[in-house]
């Protein structure tokens, strides 16, 4: 049995204010556990995580929308989700859900607490048309069909 992971890809602005209304319309990624573009692209993001709750903080001009990607349930199947930044301090953000989790326990729009050491990427609009990082989702573009990669760089602004 081969085991996957669960990314969900939102991370524009645009594709997430359209979600609120249709909760049917998250894209969600299963990929075989051990990816090396996407460990590469964790990898990333975490070393840039102190320069992104930085921006967090004192956002600069036309930055907007914070995101956060972590394993939603880590003690189980693994399903990874980004969280809109609501606040952070002392290693850990406290965020709501804006994809549909595939586990029923959650709700997209819940509040969750997620430790620093959790986060596997991140991402942020500038001025409201290109994503800042979400390191996960450009890796994942080589996964998709052509149609559905062109579609997320163009939602993206990439």
């Amino acid at each position: 049995m081969r085991m996957f992971l669960a990314l969900a890809l939102l991370a524009a602005p645009f594709a997430a204010h359209a979600q609120e209304g249709d909760p049917g319309n998250d894209k969600i990624h299963d990929i075989p556990i051990g990816n090396p573009a996407i460990a590469a692209a964790t990898a990333r993001a975490r070393a840039e995580l102190p320069g992104f709750f930085a921006r967090v903080a004192a956002p600069g001009p036309g930055e907007t929308y914070f995101l956060i990607k972590y394993d939603l349930v880590p003690e189980e199947a693994r399903e990874y989700i980004w969280a809109q930044v609501v606040s952070h301090a002392d290693g850990v953000t406290m965020a709501r859900l804006v994809n549909n989790p595939r586990d029923p326990r959650f709700r997209r729009g819940q509040e969750v607490r997620v430790p620093d050491a959790a986060v596997t990427d991140w991402s942020y609009v500038r001025d409201k048309k290109t994503v800042i990082g979400a390191y996960t989702t450009r890796a994942l573009l080589a996964t998709m069909t052509p149609r559905d990669a062109e579609n997320t760089r163009a939602a993206h602004g990439w």
